[in-house]
């Protein structure tokens, strides 16, 4: 079967103009159901939960039937869903939103150095509250023995990366899960950011045993504005919304100075609702479900990784023992941006620069990387592609090579 046909941002005409696209990590193109999904809703017209005219009523049962789907794809409840903007803002809201009132002067946040800047940053923010850094191992998984040592009965919130997004190295939530509750910071917020992790792997929130899960549409074959928070029913109940206006509040006297927003996650999604990311949204993730397959994924990043450690010159960072299709890797007196940059002329698209993951390369001894990152339409000859263009790079820089 060929994957590629649906996306039409892979099409070519000419086969010696084929884009290898390795850049997935960073957004995956579109297949076409999802582009006729985002098309559909946005032919609709009406504005969801606001108007009462056909329009308006079929554009809300939209909205909450894509609700419906998108939280049946994840084992979880349809209420349990804030629609957000991004994974990026859904963990701004859970750090401002919910640690952000809560948390103060002695409170401990547990945070991953394989975390992206977005699971950093908001809780680096909080007032008062000290951030502990659990480090990574060789491999580049999360050490968790050091998970273990900081743990403690002032941990308020432990916030993980269910994906790195430099090495694919996974995270296994439930275990975390079952340590944290087993530890003396049992009943701390457990968030995991999953943005790397929806495009790659199952997710089946009830069994999964953590808090909060965060992650974005466009990495996931979806539209790009759109992400979704899940998070359990406490934690919504205890969260003051980021954003307020339209739509989250039942009442407002300015006579009497009284503000009462709406009961449960609604009171989080102030504004007009994005119907069009909502139904794409659902679309990517029934499509994926039918085409995604680890294991070849799997088998993909093991032969890259064979290749790549076979050349002199190329050191890959990190090679842990559960990931997905992402890895990252440096070559030998080229700067990552020189690398990305051959590789494009060649027709191959990969990430370079830090990442928005300075401390896990650090942790590497590097300041930037090259990062590919596959697709569920990649194969062999992708693989192939990639490792040609490396030595060709290393051809022009006069690198070791073979």
């Amino acid at each position: 079967m060929d994957l590629r046909s649906p996306f039409p941002a892979l099409r070519s005409d000419d086969p010696a103009n084929r884009l290898t696209y390795l850049d997935c990590a960073a957004t995956t193109p579109t297949p076409r159901p999802v582009l006729d999904a985002v098309a559909q809703a946005m032919a609709l017209g009406g504005s969801p939960g606001r108007s009462l005219h056909r329009l308006g009523f079929a554009a809300t049962q939209a909205l909450a039937a894509a609700r419906e789907a998108i939280a049946a794809s994840l084992v979880a409840r349809a209420e349990e869903l804030v629609f957000v903007r991004s994974a990026t803002e859904g963990l701004n809201l859970v750090a401002a939103g919910w640690a952000g009132p809560r948390l103060g002067e002695g409170d401990v946040v547990v945070v991953g150095r394989d975390a992206h800047s977005s699971n950093l940053l908001p809780w680096l923010r909080l007032r008062g509250v000290t951030v502990e850094v659990v480090d990574c191992t060789a491999s580049g998984e999360l050490d968790l023995d050091d998970l273990a040592r900081v743990l403690g009965p002032r941990t308020r919130v432990v916030a993980l990366t269910h994906v790195s997004n430099v090495t694919g190295a996974v995270t296994p939530i439930a275990a975390v899960a079952a340590a944290i509750r087993a530890s003396a910071a049992a009943g701390a917020l457990l968030v995991v950011d999953g943005a790397q992790a929806l495009a790659h792997l199952p997710i089946d929130l009830s069994r999964l045993g953590c808090d909060v899960y965060v992650a974005s549409a466009h990495k996931t074959y979806g539209p790009p504005g759109f992400g979704f928070v899940w998070a359990r029913e406490r934690c919504w109940a205890e969260t003051e919304p980021l954003v307020v206006g339209g739509g989250a509040v039942v009442s407002l006297d300015l006579d009497r100075g009284e503000v009462r927003y709406v009961d449960g996650p609604g009171r989080l999604e102030a504004g007009t609702a994005n119907l069009p990311g909502a139904a794409g949204t659902a679309a990517a993730l029934r499509w994926l479900a039918e085409n995604r397959d680890l294991e070849r994924e799997r088998q993909l990043v093991r032969e890259a990784e064979d290749a790549l450690a076979e050349r002199r010159g190329v050191t890959l960072l990190g090679r842990p023992r559960e990931r997905v299709g992402v890895f990252s890797f440096v070559v030998d007196g080229v700067h990552a941006h020189d690398v990305a940059s051959i590789l494009d002329s060649r027709g191959v698209a990969v990430r370079a620069g830090h990442l928005c993951a300075q401390p896990l390369l650090r942790r590497f001894g590097q300041t930037s990387a090259v990062r590919a990152s596959l697709g569920v339409f990649n194969d062999r000859g992708d693989v192939e592609r990639l490792v040609a263009g490396i030595a060709e790079v290393q051809r022009v820089f006069g690198g070791a090579g073979r």
